[in-house]
């Protein structure tokens, strides 16, 4: 997670470079299809105007972002910035909705397009500000993890192939009767509708909340390795309130012999080095297990193995404790996504564990593969 300084700068700076260029490059270009004639020139226009836009949104949404905690809002307001790249996706849909119904419009009433040497300098100096505006958000955008940056440098990219297909719209008209205006308007259209759906998605993504990627769980189990008694880093699942607070939970296990102020202590110092490296304020759930007997990791074992041949659903086991006196077996099955009725499942698996092992009473949870 980024909280320093800079980010705000970053995503200030990229946001008003964005809106000046493309307010500058919407009139020119309005201009430029006003002279031609040229109605891929006009929605191009309108793309350059929604792009505006959108970086205001972005400004606007990180802004909103900074508001601080409130009592109703305890966590902040770091998802507006998601919001806000769901707005921009938005926008950018409505846009290509408007350069479609006009572009089928020109086909039914087709007119001539006129070449004006200043209206292909206007979109050949566009397409050159559109890669380095591509560059300059995708970069930002990595680096201060900002979905609105991303997003607008991916519509900043496919502007660039818009305004060259505009470009061949302008040229190929010159040379043939064909509404060519009209059906690279279409085409256009359809490039600017494929990157809002696509940011869209993206960005519902993020709202709806998403997996958490390897090699971030990697770091944190690596992180508890380094503070015994601790082991582990199960069920690992991470909240996002925005790019600069994330909150994450995990269980781990600890030995039923180790003493609850050693395990509190290890803890703590986890916690505290996982938020320093990777800025994810983080607390765990407790597994007690016996798992350090031979008796008892020999069983582990062989219901692992006995499960995966039962079923090919079962990844993992943890969480494993056998209470020897009244040989009870308590445990979680980690399962993929597959599954769709834990309860059925579980009827399932529980009957083949009391077949192949009458001697003991087995109580389990069916968990997802969060991680």
């Amino acid at each position: 997670m980024k909280t320093d300084r800079s980010r705000q700068k970053v995503i200030n700076t990229c946001a008003i470079i964005g809106i000046v260029a493309n307010l500058s490059f919407s009139f020119l270009k309005f201009v430029a299809g006003t002279i031609t004639k040229s109605v891929a020139i006009t929605n191009d226009a309108i793309n350059n105007l929604s792009d505006s836009l959108s970086s205001l949104i972005t400004l606007l949404g990180y802004r909103m972002g900074k508001m601080k905690p409130t009592r109703k809002h305890p966590l902040g307001y770091g998802r507006t910035e998601y919001l806000s790249a769901m707005i921009i996706s938005i926008i950018i849909l409505v846009a290509g909705y408007d350069c479609f119904i006009s572009s089928i419009d020109r086909l039914k009433n087709p007119s001539g397009v006129s070449i004006a040497p200043i209206a292909v300098i206007i979109l050949i100096l566009s397409v050159l500000t559109k890669i380095a505006l591509s560059i300059l958000n995708t970069k930002a955008g990595k680096k201060v993890d900002s979905e609105a940056l991303k997003t607008s440098g991916k519509d900043a990219l496919s502007d660039v192939l818009v305004t060259s297909l505009t470009i061949i719209s302008l040229i190929a008209g010159k040379f043939t009767t064909f509404p060519v205006d009209g059906v690279m308007g279409i085409i256009v259209s359809l490039f600017i509708f494929y990157a809002g759906i696509s940011s869209f998605l993206e960005t519902n993504s993020a709202l709806m909340g998403e997996r958490p990627d390897k090699e971030t769980v990697e770091k944190i189990r690596f992180i508890i390795k380094k503070h015994p008694p601790l082991k582990g880093g199960y069920d690992i699942m991470l909240h996002s309130y925005g790019p600069e607070r994330c909150m994450g939970t995990c269980n781990v296990e600890v030995p039923t012999r180790a003493h609850a102020e050693n395990i509190f202590d290890a803890m703590t110092d986890a916690s505290k080095e996982i938020e320093e490296e990777l800025g994810i304020y983080f607390t765990f759930g407790l597994f007690a297990v016996n798992d350090y007997r031979e008796d008892v990791r020999a069983l582990k074992n062989d219901i692992l193995e006995y499960l995966k041949e039962k079923t090919p659903h079962v990844i993992s086991l943890h969480a494993f404790h056998v209470h020897i006196e009244s040989n009870l077996v308590h445990f979680d099955v980690v399962v993929d996504f597959k599954v769709s009725n834990y309860g059925l499942y579980k009827e399932e698996i529980l009957k083949a564990l009391n077949d192949k092992w009458p001697n003991y009473t087995f109580e389990f949870t069916i968990d997802p593969e969060y991680d």
